[in-house]
């Protein structure tokens, strides 16, 4: 019999890296979507459903990958996931033709999303009820990549070509998984043997879903992400291409933009157990929609800038960072005995967000900003709005019961 796994530093670590690596993925080839679209003579703009499939994958990945990790264990479903992840990485730098790259992309965004859901799953399996700050902590890492990707794949791709950014993101995943072979033993001990077969899982996703308080964090989650994702998938055309900054200069602007995320995330990793999550979520929430109006107030009224664009933003990741630790925490902690399932749901209504938000992007694209931030705005005010409609409705239903 193996030994417990017992909560460590290199396991966060691990743990951490994880769940970097979809962002990691993404950030770093976003500099580089231009010159990928020239080399392989798509039309502009098409490298954007790169980044859309990958995000769908992503997320619809996590609704059966999750439940299956409850069955079968985390390990295998990690160990998969991360060697589809390798071949189909290899595959993008071998593409030919912008079809075969998304095709490589989506296959890309599966494999990924095994290492987000296992990784916040095997949170809760290790640390169980005190697993809100180490949550965090391993948000703060998907955090770290956020800042640092850009301008590293902006420098690759200066460096390197279009390639450049997408063999970092294969040498890091390679690191990854050798980590994963020396620091991880398998961490579910309450195998499901029910779980992830069709009829048990439509029914533990209905009863999931029962309960207005994960219903209220998971559509927080999801279009308070879709907010940043506008900002995210549009940014690259709006600085380098309307703003006229290099794309190093554009990897540095998104960073510091960005970096906000870590710091709403260490306020999370520090007062989460005092404060719960929910407390934390409204802030972060509210955070997110003033800086997001705020953006789009400034673009109507003062037209665009590299600043009024890039102040405001600064609060709505300061918020995201905030919502989205928090959202997980709430939603995954009073669900040890399905873990994987709460999870892959909270995973999944993520990417559903930014999802919908790329599409949507790519419809309303013009050639100019006002797609991105008025989509922007839209998702954070949402976001703000039915946060605190199902709140008020859950405590007006805890009253009645009383």
């Amino acid at each position: 019999m193996h030994s417990v796994l017992t909560p460590s530093r290199k396991l966060l670590v691990l743990l951490m890296a994880l769940t970097a690596l979809g962002e990691i993925s993404t950030q770093l080839i976003i500099p580089a979507l231009s010159a990928i679209e020239w080399v392989m003579a798509a039309k502009p703009g098409s490298s954007l459903l790169a980044l859309s499939v990958f995000v769908a994958a992503f997320g619809l990945g996590q609704l059966v990958l999750g439940p299956l990790s409850d069955r079968l264990g985390r390990r295998p479903i990690l160990f998969a996931g991360l060697l589809v992840y390798l071949c189909a990485t290899l595959w993008m730098l071998l593409a030919n033709s912008m079809v075969e790259f998304i095709t490589a992309r989506a296959l890309q965004g599966l494999g990924a999303c095994s290492a987000l859901v296992m990784a916040r799953a095997i949170v809760r399996d290790v640390w169980q009820a005190e697993a809100g700050p180490a949550l965090a902590m391993t948000v703060i890492g998907m955090l770290c990549a956020i800042v640092v990707s850009p301008a590293l794949g902006g420098l690759l791709v200066r460096i390197g070509g279009w390639q450049a950014p997408i063999l970092m993101a294969l040498l890091v995943a390679g690191a990854i998984v050798l980590a994963a072979l020396c620091f991880y033993r398998e961490s579910n001990r309450q195998l499901d043997p029910q779980a992830g077969r069709l009829t048990k899982l439509v029914a533990n996703y209905a009863d999931l879903l029962k309960d207005s308080s994960f219903r209220a964090l998971a559509l927080t989650l999801a279009f308070t992400y879709g907010a940043m994702f506008a900002v995210i998938a549009g940014s690259s055309a709006v600085y380098i291409g309307l703003l006229h900054l290099s794309p190093s200069q554009y990897g540095m602007t998104i960073s510091a933009i960005v970096a906000a995320l870590i710091g709403g995330a260490l306020f999370t990793q520090r007062n989460i157990s005092r404060l719960g999550p929910d407390k934390i979520v409204s802030i972060g929430v509210s955070l997110a929609a003033f800086g997001a109006v705020a953006t789009l107030a400034i673009h109507q009224g003062l037209g665009l800038s590299v600043l009024g664009l890039s102040l405001p933003q600064v609060l709505v990741t300061l918020g995201g960072g905030m919502v989205l630790p928090a959202s997980v925490a709430g939603a995954v902690i009073p669900n040890a005995h399905r873990a994987g399932l709460a999870a892959g749901f909270m995973g999944f209504a993520q990417m559903a967000g930014a999802t919908f938000s790329g599409v949507l992007l790519t419809a309303l694209q013009d050639g100019s900003a006002w797609a991105m931030v008025f989509l922007n705005a839209s998702f954070a005010f949402i976001a703000w709005s039915l946060f605190h409609l199902l709140q008020r409705r859950r405590r007006a239903a805890e009253l009645a019961v009383q």
